[in-house]
């Protein structure tokens, strides 16, 4: 049996998982917990492989661990292109890699009972992303007394502040000597405190279209999303960035991860990336992770 990678005692942090369920991975039950993705479940229990290229056929493992590469996609009770490191696990799941170019099966997708049920939204400002930025706008806005949606594609919110243990920098008005993660939680507590905040996670924002029309499709459960039209009078868009990866031989290779990811692993997840780890980069990403 593969040894279970996650972390139960910490100094810092305090993991409160939900129930346990089981997912199947390949015809093989893996243990895992409500909250948790599939991609970080499977990552505990050591399976470090999510794919493989198309034409090599190289293997690859969690790599950005936010949803913005490709990595790890995989097939989802039968779906196929499944983004595993933002969508939560269900009861009985059944997990396994893609072969070939994962297309859509476009004439079976009746038997998915995917369901779309439209819903339409008037708010002043729709902010997109949940990352200090979108909190913090989010809240300026809330105070003058506009009403505000904020969207992540994200299960929890708080974008890179969720995953920063260490204590931040600056003067008391941007929160010397406070945690990363306080910092979420003291920005969300406050946000809601507003009745005129609405909060959507686990929802990507599709496009914008005339009339200031803002598509929006919010993953419930597997076979269950809702399309929503969001009709705002302002956009502000806070989606952040993508780490930049550096160039190297086999850089695509499981175990090779951004630092954002090892973050998400351990601090957001409560799982340990491996026993054994080398880190490039000694500027203050590369100490705070090492930390």
């Amino acid at each position: 049996m593969a040894k279970d990678m996650r972390i139960f005692q910490h100094p810092i942090l305090e993991f409160k998982r939900g129930r346990k369920v089981k997912i199947i991975f390949e015809g093989r039950e893996i243990e895992a917990y409500e909250g948790e993705t599939i991609a970080m479940a499977l990552w505990a229990a050591s399976i470090k492989v999510f794919s493989y290229s198309k034409v090599f056929h190289r293997p690859r493992g969690l790599f950005c661990g936010i949803g913005k590469c490709s990595v790890c996609l995989m097939i989802v009770n039968g779906i196929p292109n499944v983004r595993t490191c933002i969508t939560p696990v269900e009861d009985d799941m059944v997990i396994q890699r893609q072969k070939g170019e994962g297309k859509l099966p476009l004439k079976e997708l009746g038997e998915y009972r995917v369901r779309f049920a439209k819903e339409i939204v008037d708010v002043d400002i729709a902010i997109i992303g949940s990352g200090p930025a979108g909190l913090s706008a989010a809240l300026e806005v809330a105070k003058l007394g506009a009403s505000v949606a904020i969207i992540d594609q994200n299960p929890k919110l708080g974008g890179q502040l969720i995953k920063q243990t260490h204590k931040f920098f600056g003067s008391a008005e941007t929160f010397a000597g406070v945690r990363g993660f306080k910092i979420a939680k003291i920005l969300l507590s406050e946000l809601k405190d507003y009745d005129n905040v609405m909060f959507y996670p686990q929802t990507i924002a599709l496009g914008r279209f005339r009339e200031r029309y803002l598509a929006l499709v919010k993953t419930e459960t597997m076979f269950k999303h809702r399309l929503i039209v969001m009709k705002p009078k302002a956009i502000i868009v806070a989606t952040g960035a993508i780490e930049r990866p550096l160039m190297f031989e086999n850089n695509d290779l499981p175990g090779v991860m951004m630092a954002g990811a090892a973050q998400t692993i351990m601090n957001v997840y409560g799982i340990k990336p491996t026993e054994r780890v080398l880190i490039v980069g000694a500027g203050n990403v590369g100490l705070i992770l090492a930390y």
